[in-house]
């Protein structure tokens, strides 16, 4: 039983040292392939496999079923002039995929641009305030009799003024209310009187009418 056991160990190591160097030969032979240029392939972006062969020998390396150290770092040496043709290429990408305003038009939220127009929009905001007070202030100076040149006492004296004409119109409104009444007054009285003459002026035309009765009868008899 021992034995059997040494033997399949010792089997499994064998096929795992042939695994190893199949995998070593690999990548050796890719890296070889990516030092040599071929024909053709000058204008292809570095460090994308571009034929079957260099795909195949990409999964064979990482396919393995025992971890392979990692290869040396000579070879970099010849992948360095791909590497320094592919570096100017970054700046522009990075310039056209990040615009520095919105297809509106207008900065990006939280940006310098952005703050500066939100600081200039509110001074212009709090102008056109400050343009309308002055200008209200100004009317009132014209309006309200009494004022002074000054903004505080202009407004203070507004109030008084606006007070004034306030109790003026509390007068007003009670002076003819009792106008109002009196005068309702004096036109229901004029109403009665004129019912008291019409009334009166019928009771005299009934009383002419009999006195007048007798004499037309002698008249005709006559």
């Amino acid at each position: 039983m021992a034995e059997e056991t040494t033997s399949a160990l010792l089997k499994m190591q064998a096929y795992s040292m042939v695994v190893i160097q199949k995998a070593l030969q690999n990548q050796q032979k890719f890296l070889q392939q990516r030092m040599k240029p071929k024909h053709g392939q000058q204008n292809m972006l570095p460090g994308l496999p571009s034929t079957p062969q260099q795909k195949q020998d990409s999964v064979t390396i990482h396919s393995g079923p025992l971890p392979i150290q990692p290869a040396p770092h000579t070879p970099q040496h010849g992948v360095t002039p791909q590497s320094q043709q592919h570096t100017p290429l970054r700046p522009n990408l990075s310039a056209t995929t990040t615009p520095q305003t919105t297809p509106s038009g207008k900065p990006p939220v939280g940006s310098d641009e952005w703050h500066r127009q939100r600081r200039e929009n509110h001074k212009e905001v709090e102008r056109r305030r400050r343009d309308t007070i002055n200008a209200g202030i100004n009317d009132l100076a014209k309006i309200v009799p009494g004022c002074e040149k000054n903004k505080g006492s202009i407004l203070n004296r507004a109030v008084q003024y606006i007070q004034q004409l306030k109790e003026n119109e509390a007068a007003n409104i009670e002076k003819w209310t009792l106008e109002k009444l009196l005068t309702d007054q004096a036109l229901q009285e004029l109403q009665t009187q004129v019912e008291m003459l019409k009334s009166e002026n019928g009771r005299l035309r009934a009383e002419l009418e009999e006195l007048q009765g007798p004499s037309k009868k002698k008249q005709r008899t006559d």
